[in-house]
């Protein structure tokens, strides 16, 4: 499929204008499977540490970036409509 920026930005530009609003950078979609995959151990029983360094593993970034992916994806937001 073959879309143009302008029709990518009018089919989400609700979501957009609410990630906007929320101070949701467009990049950080790339940093959910990487959440998600922390959480997912994290639910299956493993410790933290253990959790991070597999993510680390993974797909190859430093501890440091992990923390960072999941505290700023735990931080809550405020969306004034």
């Amino acid at each position: 499929m073959i879309m143009t920026r302008y029709e990518i930005i009018e089919q989400h530009e609700e979501v957009l204008r609410l990630c906007a609003m929320a101070g949701v950078s467009v990049q950080d979609w790339q940093h959910a499977e990487i959440y998600r995959y922390v959480k997912k151990l994290r639910s299956d029983g493993h410790k933290m540490e253990y959790c991070v360094q597999c993510a680390v593993v993974r797909y190859v970034i430093s501890p440091a970036t992990v923390w960072r992916i999941l505290r700023d994806m735990d931080e809550p937001v405020t969306i004034n409509l």
